[in-house]
C-alpha cells in the first residue's frame, strides 16, 4: 500500500462524522511506508481481536434474542450479566497495551481519524501505529494510519489523524462507539435544558 497525499487524507476524513469526546489512544511513529491490510492483520495484537470479536458476538446474541419478543428478557438480562463480565476483564487485558509514553487523549474521534493535543510536533503524512481505546466498553481497536495535520494550540500542538489501514469490522466498531457517544450527548443536553425550563 503506498502512502496517501494530503488531499487524499483529507477527502478521506471527511468521509465519516467525528464526535468531541476524550478517549485514550497510543499514537507511535513509525520510520517505514504504510504497511498494507495483510500486514495489519498480522501485527493486531491478540487482545484487540478478542476485543472485537467479544463485541460483535454480545451484538450478535442480543439482536437474535430480541426477535422472541417478552419470553427472552430475563434471557437477555443474564447474558449481559455474563457480557459485563467478559468485558470487564477485557478492560484489563486492554490495560496491558496501553501504554504510557505513547498515550494521548483525543479531542474528537470517528470513523476516519482522530485529533489529538501532543505537548510535540508532529509531521504531516507521517505513518501512526494506533491503538485506540473506546469507552463504555465499546472495545478498542489497532490500526495504522497517517498524520494529516498538526497545528500549534498554545503550548500544545493538535494532531489530526487518518486511519487508513484499518479492517471494516473495526472501523463499524468505531463508527458504533462514536454515534452511542453522539446520543448519550444529546440526551444529557436534553435532560439539562429540562432541569433549566422553569
Amino acid at each position: 500500500m503506498s502512502d496517501f497525499t494530503l488531499q487524499q487524507l483529507t477527502d478521506a476524513y471527511q468521509d465519516y462524522f467525528s464526535v468531541e469526546h476524550k478517549i485514550n489512544i497510543n499514537a507511535t511513529v513509525l520510520q517505514s511506508p504504510l504497511p498494507d491490510q495483510a500486514h495489519l492483520e498480522k501485527t493486531i495484537p491478540a487482545a484487540f481481536l478478542m476485543a472485537s470479536e467479544s463485541s460483535s458476538l454480545n451484538n450478535a446474541a442480543l439482536r437474535s434474542l430480541n426477535r422472541l419478543g417478552e419470553l427472552a428478557d430475563e434471557l437477555a438480562q443474564y447474558l449481559q450479566q455474563q457480557a459485563r463480565k467478559i468485558d470487564l476483564l477485557m478492560q484489563y487485558i486492554l490495560r496491558q497495551q496501553d501504554s504510557q509514553q505513547q498515550r494521548y487523549q483525543t479531542l474528537s474521534y470517528g470513523g476516519s481519524g482522530c485529533c489529538f493535543l501532543s505537548e510535540s510536533a508532529f509531521t504531516p503524512l507521517q505513518v501512526l501505529e494506533l491503538k485506540i481505546f473506546l469507552d463504555n466498553n465499546d472495545g478498542a481497536v489497532f490500526c495504522y494510519g497517517q498524520v494529516l495535520s498538526c497545528e500549534a494550540v498554545g503550548s500544545q500542538w493538535q494532531v489530526s489523524a487518518v486511519f487508513n489501514c484499518i479492517r471494516e469490522e473495526d472501523r463499524e466498531l468505531i463508527v458504533r462507539a462514536s454515534l452511542h457517544q453522539q446520543s448519550r450527548l444529546l440526551k444529557l443536553k436534553a435532560e439539562q435544558r429540562q432541569q433549566n425550563t422553569p
